[in-house]
Parts: C-alpha cells; sequence; structure tokens
C-alpha cells in the first residue's frame, strides 16, 4: 500500500494548495515538519489509516445532566421570590429542568481556574441541548431579564467557544438550546481562522477562561461549496476560499470519484480539520492549553435539514501535530537568534587593528 503523508510532513514552500507540487511521503516514526507560505494542509483525515501512535479513537462523553440544583419551595411567609434581589440569577450554565438523580453539578462557567463545569461536562451540555433542539423540544433557557441585567453588571463568563459559518441558517444558541452568555461565538464564512478569527478564540480561551472550543462546519455550506467547484467570486472572497482549498483538496485526493453533493460533504468535514490545524498552527497560546489539558478542542458538523450535530472529537493526531508545530517554532527561533550572535562575536570596523 502507498505509504500516507504523515501529519503536516510538507517539504518546505509545499501546501496543499491546489496545483502546488506533491507531498513528500513519511513514515509515521519520521520527524514531521511544517510548511510556511501559504495555507499547508494538516494531519490526513481521521479514518483513513491512521498512524499506531494516533490509531485511538477520540472518544466524546455521553451526556450527562448538568444543572443547578433547584431551590426548594418557599413554605412560610415572606418567603423570597426567585429573580429578586436576595437570589442572584442564574449563572452561564445553569438551564431549567430537573437534575437526573445523583447529578447535580453547579455550573460556574468560565472565571478563575478550578471553578465551573469540567470540559467533559460542557461537551455533554451542549449535547443534551442540541438533543433537544432536534427534537424540537427546547427549553430556551437564560435568557430571561434578570439574566441579562447580571451579565450586564457581572460580566460574561461563557461555558465554551464556538468557531463556526455564518450561514444564517445556523443559530448556533439555538442549536445548543443555550441562552444569552452561555456561548462566545466567532462566525466568519465556511468557518475559517485567519488572525481575526484567532484572535478572537484566543480571547476567549485565554480571557473567558472557556475550558472548551468547538470548531462547527454545516451541511450546505455555501463557502466550501464555490471552493469544491473552484467557482468565480468577487472582492476578498477570494481569500476565503484561499483557506478552504487545502480541505477540497484532500477530499477530491480521498474520495476520487466524489462528486456534487458528495465532494461538498467530504470537505465540509476536511474544513472542520483545516481550521483546527490553522487554528494551533497561528497560535501558541491555544497550542499550550490544549497541550497542558487546560483546553479540549474538538469538531462538529450539524446538519441543517435536522438540527443534529455530528460531533467528530478531538482532531485524532492532535499529539503529533502540537509535536510538528513545536519544533517548526523552535526552528524559527534558532533562525532568529543566529544573526544575533554573530552580531556579538563580530568586531565592529572601528576595533579592527590598524
Amino acid at each position: 500500500m502507498e505509504t500516507r503523508t504523515f501529519l503536516i510532513a510538507l517539504a518546505a514552500g509545499t501546501s496543499l494548495i491546489a496545483g502546488s507540487s506533491s507531498l513528500s511521503a513519511r513514515e509515521p516514526s519520521e520527524s514531521p515538519s511544517v510548511a510556511h507560505g501559504e495555507p499547508a494542509g494538516h494531519a490526513e483525515p481521521a479514518g483513513h489509516d491512521e498512524p499506531a501512535a494516533a490509531a485511538k479513537k477520540p472518544v466524546v462523553p455521553k451526556p450527562v445532566s448538568l444543572v443547578r440544583e433547584e431551590p426548594k419551595a418557599a413554605a412560610t411567609k415572606g418567603a423570597t421570590k426567585p429573580g429578586s434581589k436576595a437570589e442572584p440569577a442564574p449563572g452561564p450554565g445553569a438551564r431549567s429542568g430537573k437534575a437526573a438523580a445523583g447529578k447535580k453539578i453547579e455550573m460556574k462557567a468560565g472565571g478563575a481556574e478550578n471553578e465551573g463545569p469540567t470540559a467533559d461536562e460542557v461537551i455533554a451540555l451542549l449535547q443534551e441541548g442540541n438533543a433537544r433542539w432536534a427534537a424540537n423540544k427546547p427549553e430556551n433557557p437564560s435568557g430571561d431579564l434578570d439574566r441579562r441585567a447580571a451579565l450586564a453588571r457581572d460580566g460574561q463568563k461563557p461555558l465554551v467557544t464556538i468557531v463556526t459559518c455564518s450561514d444564517s441558517r445556523l443559530p448556533v444558541e439555538r442549536i445548543f438550546d443555550r441562552g444569552v452568555g452561555d456561548l462566545f461565538v466567532v462566525r466568519v464564512a465556511g468557518n475559517v481562522a485567519g488572525d481575526s478569527e484567532t484572535g478572537t478564540v484566543e480571547y476567549g480561551v485565554g480571557h473567558l477562561h472557556t475550558r472548551v472550543l468547538l470548531v462547527m462546519g454545516h451541511t450546505k455550506c455555501g463557502a466550501v461549496a464555490a471552493a469544491a467547484s473552484g467557482a468565480q467570486v468577487h472582492g476578498k472572497v477570494a481569500g476565503i476560499l484561499k483557506e478552504i482549498a487545502p480541505a477540497v483538496d484532500r477530499a477530491k485526493k480521498n474520495f476520487p470519484s466524489a462528486e456534487g453533493d458528495a465532494l461538498v460533504n467530504a470537505a465540509v468535514r476536511e474544513n472542520v480539520w483545516q481550521t483546527i490545524f490553522d487554528l494551533f498552527r497561528g497560535s501558541s497560546e491555544l497550542r499550550l492549553a490544549a497541550s497542558s489539558g487546560e483546553l479540549k478542542v474538538i469538531g462538529a458538523v450539524c446538519d441543517i435539514s435536522t438540527g443534529k450535530v455530528e460531533w467528530m472529537g478531538e482532531h485524532p493526531w492532535q499529539a503529533e501535530l502540537f509535536a510538528a508545530l513545536q519544533n517548526n517554532a523552535n526552528q524559527e527561533a534558532n533562525q532568529e537568534a543566529k544573526p544575533e550572535a554573530d552580531a556579538h562575536t563580530t568586531a565592529p570596523e572601528g576595533n579592527k587593528d590598524d
């Protein structure tokens, strides 16, 4: 069997943009490198002969009930009513409904270290909300006047940072049955990650302390369809399609007979992995947070016809990506340090002997 390209092992200057030079195949044991310049391809997609080091599939936690413990109903005269000054408004993670037996979790989203739900609990909360949305049984939590007033007064502490498409058929808060202040959402056509999007994600993770970063594509994505068909576009849209092009190229490579909707569907999934790679490549802060376990980065695709989200989990070769990207960063640092060292070892002209 032909040796597959391992991770982002590209020869210097090579990218997966259409028309670029072919990939250099490497064995999994070789040390991968990262190309510079044009958007480069990341790891090959999950499910296609993954390397032994990353063969274990990411496990998405099963949904659990994550709610605040409901306050007991007051039976005495003059008891404080919910929403009054004596009782704080529900926090960012609060939701309506009864907790599952034996499972009552106080939701203090974001904030200082060791506060609030874990990353797996946040993902489970999103899964529960999406299940309600897809079943047409939303609870529409965290949207009342007290909630809005509390957020304006105390600031936001969202549960998750989400990068997704600007498509109007993708109402993010509704898809996850969440409310005001629950989600920190970055929206851009094609859910790509340029400098502005990456910086915004860094704000959500570093300043708002979200423990989960979700990159979500969707079916019938116009930006991905345009990139897949080679459509002629206007203005700055061409730059967006250029960022999606590596995902389209991989979809064509992995599914050579795919055309039309089948090709677009494959490219949508590849584009999720591409954006995760671009975020890691573009931000040492995100790499550090994810590699240290402070941040969980996962992918997903939403079917806009049903509202159901397909959870893709973490990038299947995440550890290898970190190693390759760090190796590249170290090489860059060495290159920058060399001229400075040379300047210190070379005597100025005026100090030379006559």
